[in-house]
């Protein structure tokens, strides 16, 4: 006998979409740009703690690839080069306790 899916609620719906764009930069043999792993860590962290409609815009603008806001386009850690696999794994560490 086969487990049904979980149902697919907003939270996981997310999960989906950044899982989805990082398979995206994956295949295009690249790492995210500055912009785009800004908003992913942004929309990673507000699904942590459950703000998925925050989420879901902070998505949009990684897909969109929108500007930095002007208060972090500036600072170091907004430098900071991070890997597919690294925000791979952050969404796994998110999601852990929803499978």
């Amino acid at each position: 006998m086969t487990e049904n899916p979980p149902a697919a609620t907003p939270r996981r719906l997310l999960a989906r979409r950044i899982e989805h764009f990082l398979k995206g930069v994956e295949r295009a043999r690249r790492q995210p740009n500055r912009r785009e792993a800004f908003h992913i860590r942004d929309a990673l962290e507000r699904l942590e703690v459950g703000q998925c409609s925050e989420s879901g815009e902070a998505m949009l603008r990684a897909e969109r690839c929108a500007p930095l806001p002007p208060h972090v386009s500036t600072l170091v850690a907004t430098n900071a080069q991070v890997t597919v696999g690294q925000l791979q794994k952050q969404l796994a560490e998110i999601m852990k306790d929803d499978a």
